[in-house]
């Protein structure tokens, strides 16, 4: 009598942090309704008590991050194990991760576009893929001085702070401005901002930041916003599927699939251009935390300490534009923000941006974009949707 090998069950063990859930569940939620059934468990869960769970529920494969210790446990279960995002290469296990050298290479463009002339990149030295943003950094902007941080707990990821530490500031303090820096990933990032207030580094004018991943829990709640450079998590959730299902057919792939990272999303840490005299950036950040209360330009000068004529020299040089055309465009960007990201009445709005009424507000804002706010906001949420 002939025996057929048994089809293996579809049932896929998806055992990631809580990070991770949210951002690859969007992207495995299709094939859920394709005859696969999805079990997510805590990745820091109790080891013995995950690993009884998964012996009894018996899945035909594992898709997990990589974790010393676990992942090999995880092996000797018996069924494929897929280290999603990985590259690290850990024997008997698949993988599928982003390209880290290209989002290196694309935060390093995105800094030298800026105009940044000096560079410097911050991550965790026991991490692999920030050693390979590292590398992609470096192809672009050359060899950069490097802090290697601790990341103490990946399972406070989203509410992750802690005070800069006195050697982190006094290195950024000691870099020469303008400076780009390019974090691993974006809790360091926001740590970076922290850090580079207590060292009177102002940003984005002396120092400009750019992170890695696009969390918006993270990048958005920074101050300023952290821009952040975004990931294809569906197509990493897809690219899994697909590779447990040839697995599945017995073509099991023999390199880590990498997918291409998405856009730069530029939020206020890269969001100018590098300024390089003091007295401008001192006035650029006074611009931008103030925008709403500054009257006049005369006003602004005299709060940074120097003349109306001075003001318009420095900027000239420097910028090659007015102070007044600075304030119109800061307060259009800030508008153009607040209408795309908030609720608020355009009357808030023009009150929030400096402007004495909304009519002001709307006059100004179709000279600059072409069409009033309300229009502007309309087709914003329409490109969203």
């Amino acid at each position: 009598m002939r025996h057929t090998k048994p089809e293996p069950t579809r049932r896929i063990a998806v055992v990631q942090s809580s990070v991770n859930v949210r951002r690859l569940t969007p992207g495995l939620a299709p094939f859920a309704g394709m005859g696969i059934d999805f079990w997510i468990i805590d990745l820091y869960r109790q080891p013995e008590l995950l690993l009884a769970s998964l012996r009894e529920w018996k899945p035909g494969a594992i898709v997990t991050e990589w974790l010393p210790g676990l992942t090999e446990a995880l092996l000797e279960l018996g069924c494929p194990v897929i280290l999603v995002p990985s590259d690290q290469a850990v024997a008997g296990a698949f993988s599928v991760d982003v390209d880290d050298i290209a989002i290196g290479k694309l935060a390093g463009e995105h800094l030298v576009a800026r105009g940044y002339q000096n560079f410097a990149f911050v991550g965790r030295g026991d991490a692999h893929y920030a050693k390979q943003r590292l590398e992609g950094f470096r192809s672009v902007v050359g060899d950069v001085p490097v802090y290697w941080e601790e990341f103490r707990d990946w399972r406070q990821y989203d509410e992750y702070w802690r005070d800069p530490d006195e050697d982190l500031v006094g290195w950024l303090a000691g870099q020469a401005t303008p400076l780009g820096i390019f974090t691993a990933h974006d809790p360091t990032g926001r740590h970076i901002l922290e850090a580079a207030a207590q060292a009177g580094l102002e940003v984005p004018f002396a120092a400009g930041v750019i992170s890695a991943n696009d969390d918006e829990t993270v990048c958005e709640m920074a101050r300023p916003a952290l821009s952040s450079i975004r990931l294809p998590w569906r197509q990493l959730a897809a690219e899994t599927v697909q590779m447990i299902e040839a697995i599945w057919a017995g073509n099991p792939p023999t390199q880590p699939v990498l997918v291409q990272p998405l856009e730069i999303v530029v939020r206020g840490s890269s969001s100018y251009e590098a300024v390089g005299d003091p007295l401008v950036r001192k006035a650029m950040q006074y611009l931008v935390e103030q925008i709403s209360a500054i009257v006049s330009v005369e006003e602004w000068a005299t709060k940074i300490g120097v003349s109306r004529r001075v003001l318009e020299r420095r900027f000239q040089t420097s910028l090659g534009r007015s102070p007044h055309a600075m304030i119109q465009h800061e307060r259009i960007e800030r508008a153009k923000n607040l209408l795309t990201t908030s609720d608020l009445p355009v009357s808030a709005i023009a009150e929030r941006c400096g402007y004495q009424s909304n009519e002001r507000l709307t006059v100004n804002f179709r000279a600059s974009v072409g069409v009033p706010p309300a229009a502007y906001r309309r087709g914003s949420r329409e490109k969203r949707a």
